[in-house]
């Protein structure tokens, strides 16, 4: 994954709530992501700490994971909530983490956000890497949000393959898609279920 020059920065992290309220509430809009305080949500790529903090607020979840490639950013994201919160609340967690290879056990989240960094991990390739760790710390019905503009029919067509629902998306150069992970059926109650 390559590091955002500090012109990416500035453009990244000059984002006001507003553009993250309207990521919030296109997902209760889709009727599909359900945050309440029994969920585990991870967002990666989250720059200074906006949308995780917006979430906490308004779900207040059992952990939010905030987590950057950037050391840097994840600096900026602690002097954001502390300034915000006065401290960081223990339920919100921050971590230096690389979307490619993330150090989640399978199953971990309910909720996973990736807000324009997919295309940060590099080339095609390295993005289906990101993909299929996603996929493995996501629980079955958990839910993937991601707003992206580049490879977006390759990601979905990978997606699909990793056996995802698309909910929901939008958008004319970048698109916000909301996938829901299939709940995998056991053999034995295929077994069950047939008889």
């Amino acid at each position: 994954m390559a590091k955002m020059s500090p012109w990416e920065k500035f453009f990244v992290n000059r984002r006001g709530e507003g553009s993250f309220n309207r990521l919030i509430s296109k997902m209760a809009y889709s009727g599909v992501v359900r945050i309440g305080n029994s969920s585990r949500v991870l967002e990666l790529g989250g720059g200074k700490g906006t949308f995780s903090s917006l979430l906490y607020e308004r779900y207040h979840p059992k952990i939010v994971f905030l987590t950057d490639y950037d050391q840097d950013q994840v600096n900026l994201a602690r002097n954001y909530l502390v300034n915000k919160f006065g401290k960081i609340p223990d339920d919100l967690v921050l971590q230096q983490a690389d979307a490619s290879h993330l150090k989640y056990e399978d199953d971990s989240f309910d909720v996973v956000v990736a807000r324009m960094i997919l295309h940060h991990l590099g080339e095609l390739k390295d993005i289906y890497s990101g993909l299929d760790e996603i996929n493995r710390v996501l629980l079955p019905g958990g839910v993937f949000v991601y707003v992206e503009f580049a490879h977006k029919r390759e990601i979905r067509k990978h997606l699909a393959e990793l056996g995802f629902n698309v909910h929901f998306r939008k958008g004319l150069h970048s698109e916000t898609v909301i996938a829901v992970k299939r709940e995998q059926i056991s053999v034995e109650a295929k077994t069950n279920k047939a008889i």
